[in-house]
């Protein structure tokens, strides 16, 4: 399965990445950079939506990039919302415990701040 991360959707208040394929060590780094694109300078929206629905594979170096980006985004005011995740993520947040550190949204509607 191909990679391919992309902002999808960006207002004044919120920006949503979506995020298909696998996501490792080597593609990780584009995530955590769309990620931050998405926010915006000095934390421009309030809330980064990623849609997790076409993750394949996720690994423990992806995990480690979404903590990362929360703190990051934290430290701005802005809050990151893990949207529809796949089997895949579902599976990694279960074993490692790590569903509970993020805001997880079944899907793009109920994450999306209103």
């Amino acid at each position: 399965m191909d990679f391919e991360v992309s902002i999808e959707e960006h207002t004044g208040s919120y920006s949503v990445v979506a995020v298909r394929g696998e996501v490792d060590i080597h593609t990780a780094p584009k995530v955590q950079y769309a990620i931050e694109r998405a926010a915006g300078e000095n934390g421009g929206v309030g809330a980064v939506v990623v849609d997790m629905s076409g993750i394949a594979f996720m690994d423990s170096t992806a995990l480690s990039t979404f903590m990362r980006a929360k703190d990051s985004l934290d430290e701005r005011g802005t809050s990151l919302r893990l949207t529809a995740p796949s089997q895949a993520v579902e599976r990694i947040f279960s074993v490692t415990g790590f569903g509970e550190y993020f805001e997880v949204f079944s899907s793009r509607r109920d994450a999306i701040p209103g």
